[in-house]
């Protein structure tokens, strides 16, 4: 089937919340990676999205009540910034919707704190989509595809903690009184004061990466023979990858570039291996790729991309590394993803 244009607006506000059949998330899936101007459209959906949530958001708290418990942090200047927000996302609201879900569930604070219900926040992205959005405290974060982050409505206590399932970008507040804590998978954290770094730690994955762009960051996993808590300090322009099974740490120098590229739209690949440049182009196009002969693999790329279709990005990968590639079949017409062939 080849939807029209009105039949796919008329699944994104459904897509938008998860609540579509997997034939029609597959046709929404399919439309945003026919052209680079329907990824265009959807990216600022996206953006419209995120914010007229958080506008939502914070109508639903009782603002006077959350100010007194975390003593003026919640500036009164955010609630404009938030209703300006809402102004531009009024006069666009016959757009669809789509892209990331916000979800609210709640959780119940200590008893000590009646007057004060916080509520445990979900934001995420859906397949091939990024996202930005400002926590409470005034941290920015950028979300890359398929990325969840939980955080509450407002930060109390001695720490900000949030939770982060996928690959996030993080320019922290600086709070010298409150660390910054972010939760990953494999029983990891990152913790930080003031500082910008870019992590990816999606829960299939078999590593973690954490590249810190300034300020400085610990990185916390556990001792396989010990089951204690290890700590790892990096340096501005350091990248660290934890392998999540062996428990083992690779610290390493970095311009940052390639690893925060993504959050502003590109993809910057330097003396990246074709199997890491395949993964990156598999998260950023939501599509499969499927190795038939791994000849090639370990073998360095170099080249920016901006705005290119996936096509033409495995064109240079073919020229460099003498690959072929094929779209397949996989023969599951409730499959979301392409399948791309490497022979």
């Amino acid at each position: 089937m080849n939807p029209d244009k009105d039949y796919i607006e008329s699944l994104l506000p459904r897509y938008c919340d998860s609540n579509v059949t997997d034939e029609e998330r597959r046709m929404v899936v399919e439309w945003m990676n026919a052209s680079e101007e329907n990824k265009r459209i959807a990216k600022q959906i996206n953006l419209i999205y995120l914010a007229s949530h958080a506008i939502k958001v914070r109508r639903d708290i009782d603002t006077d009540k959350a100010l007194n418990r975390v003593k003026g942090k919640m500036i009164v200047h955010r609630k404009r910034k938030y209703w300006e927000w809402a102004q531009r996302a009024a006069a666009v609201l016959f757009i669809p919707l789509l892209a990331a879900t916000l979800l609210l569930s709640l959780r119940p604070e200590a008893e000590s704190m009646p007057e004060v219900t916080a509520r445990l926040m979900e934001v995420g992205t859906s397949p091939g989509m990024t996202g930005s959005f400002v926590l409470p405290d005034g941290t920015k974060v950028y979300l890359n595809s398929e990325t969840k982050l939980t955080y509450p409505n407002y930060f109390d206590g001695e720490t900000r903690e949030v939770t982060l399932s996928g690959e996030a970008y993080f320019e922290v507040a600086k709070d010298a009184e409150h660390r910054f804590i972010v939760h990953t998978p494999h029983h990891s954290q990152i913790e930080v004061l003031g500082t910008s770094f870019n992590v990816e730690a999606y829960e299939n994955d078999e590593e973690i990466t954490t590249t810190l762009v300034e300020g400085r960051v610990n990185f916390y996993y556990n001792n396989r023979e010990t089951q204690t808590k290890q700590l790892v300090s990096l340096q501005p322009n350091e990248k660290l990858v934890y392998q999540c099974d062996s428990h083992e740490v690779d610290l390493r120098p970095t311009s940052c570039l390639a690893e925060t590229a993504w959050k502003d739209g590109k993809i910057v690949f330097r003396n990246t291996t074709l199997r890491d440049g395949l993964k990156t182009l598999a998260k950023r196009y939501n599509v499969e790729f499927i190795i038939k002969n791994p000849k090639g693999l370990d073998d360095p790329f170099t080249g920016t991309f901006t705005n290119q279709r996936l096509e033409r990005i495995l064109q240079y990968f073919s020229i460099s590394s003498h690959i072929r590639w094929r779209y397949v079949d996989g023969g599951d017409i409730n499959e979301t993803k392409s399948k791309i062939e490497i022979y």
